[in-house]
């Protein structure tokens, strides 16, 4: 996993591409609060819920680094806006809702 304390400094063993989510700093009561989320989101395993790489608990930049993919974020699926995309199924939506759900437990 990639950590770091100080922003824009990750060193990665090979070129990847990553997405990162920022937060913002005021949605956390300081960076142990931070923590204990990277922690429980750390220990999530399940083939549609993307593995955490690395995170930054900088106070003020609290960010999460995942593994870009290119077939886009289930809020893409579930929120589609282009003519040439068909909207997921009730039943498709259900299944990823429980298997999703069963990584959590």
């Amino acid at each position: 996993m990639l950590h770091s304390h100080s922003p824009n400094r990750f060193s990665l063993k090979k070129i990847q591409v990553l997405v990162v989510k920022k937060f913002d700093p005021l949605s956390f009561s300081g960076s142990s609060d931070f923590v204990d989320l990277v922690n429980s989101i750390s220990k999530l395993r399940h083939p549609n819920i993307s593995e955490l790489v690395g995170y930054s608990s900088e106070p003020g930049h609290y960010m999460l680094v995942y593994n870009y993919h290119m077939n886009g974020s289930l809020y893409d699926f579930l929120h589609l806006s282009d003519d040439y995309s068909k909207p997921l199924t009730w039943d498709t939506r259900v299944r990823i809702a429980i298997g999703t759900a069963s990584a959590l437990e």
